[in-house]
């Protein structure tokens, strides 16, 4: 099983620069294997989309909360180890120019020496929809399109690609990725839909705070998907999953040895690290998890 942790770094003193680059060492250090930013453009005193990861669907952050950009969080992770792969956990696709947003996937790539993984999904927020501009209708339509339109920019010496969004030909979109044939683009959500989009256009799927019931039917789902998509689990899709902790990493074995039984071989834990005791708090995970 291979361990990662979801940092979250929000910019206030002592959880910015210093602190991504002193974790991301330290995780590297203690034998985690993966390093991932989430992804939020804004949030808003008053949400009344539902979050899908919660019971009462509450998303509850803090009053004043906010991320720094995903991507450049893990641009400054991988520049400060030389190992450990850096992600997105899970970027919201549909809010940023895809053309564009290949450009920064190629270059940190490039940066970080093939060792990015970029996870994608549509979001759950109509709010940060309407504050960016981007029509909430036909969002999964729009997270399929974006997908393949950064596939051809990184992998046509010459793009060229017609969609309902995007129209181009002939792009001259250099350097290529290091990562052949481009950075794996793994799909995070929990619906039929978000699984849909992982078993037609990713290189894996992410999954997120699931109980092993809901794992056991994501997987069915997903297998029938990839068969209809010609493609299968043993083509080097990956199984990726997660959830936010806050507790003893030694209250989940049972939960964890259900994980590993049902072959995902990936697994992030979302830390709310204190600015002050987070090499303890890492180290605790560690011990259990890595030994």
């Amino acid at each position: 099983m291979k361990w990662g942790i979801v940092l979250t770094v929000d910019g206030v003193p002592g959880r910015a620069d210093e602190f991504i680059a002193e974790s991301a060492r330290y995780m590297e250090q203690l034998g985690f294997s993966s390093f991932w930013a989430p992804d939020h453009a804004m949030f808003f005193d008053r949400i009344d989309s539902r979050y899908p990861h919660s019971e009462d669907g509450k998303f509850g952050w803090l009053e004043d909360q906010g991320l720094m950009e995903p991507i450049m969080v893990c641009q400054l992770a991988a520049a400060a180890t030389k190992e450990i792969r850096v992600g997105t956990s899970v970027e919201v696709i549909t809010l940023r120019n895809p053309v564009v947003r290949s450009k920064h996937v190629v270059t940190v790539d490039h940066f970080s020496g093939g060792r990015f993984d970029y996870g994608v999904g549509i979001g759950w927020m109509k709010e940060e929809y309407d504050a960016c501009g981007v029509p909430w209708e036909r969002r999964g339509d729009r997270g399929d399109e974006y997908i393949k339109v950064m596939k051809a920019l990184w992998t046509q010496d010459r793009a060229s690609f017609h969609g309902d969004f995007f129209n181009f030909d002939d792009v001259v979109a250099f350097p290529k990725p290091v990562q052949k044939p481009h950075p794996p683009v793994l799909v995070g959500g929990v619906t039929p839909a978000a699984i849909r989009r992982a078993a037609r256009h990713g290189d894996g799927w992410y999954g997120w705070k699931m109980t092993l019931e809901e794992i056991d039917e994501s997987l069915v789902l997903l297998r029938h998907e990839l068969d209809q998509a010609g493609r299968s689990l043993n083509d080097g899709f990956r199984l990726v999953n997660g959830i936010p902790h806050h507790g003893d990493p030694v209250e989940l074995a049972d939960y964890l040895r259900g994980i590993e039984a049902r072959g995902i071989t990936e697994f992030n834990f979302g830390l709310a690290l204190s600015r002050r005791s987070w090499r303890g708090q890492i180290e605790k995970y560690a011990r259990v998890l890595i030994g």
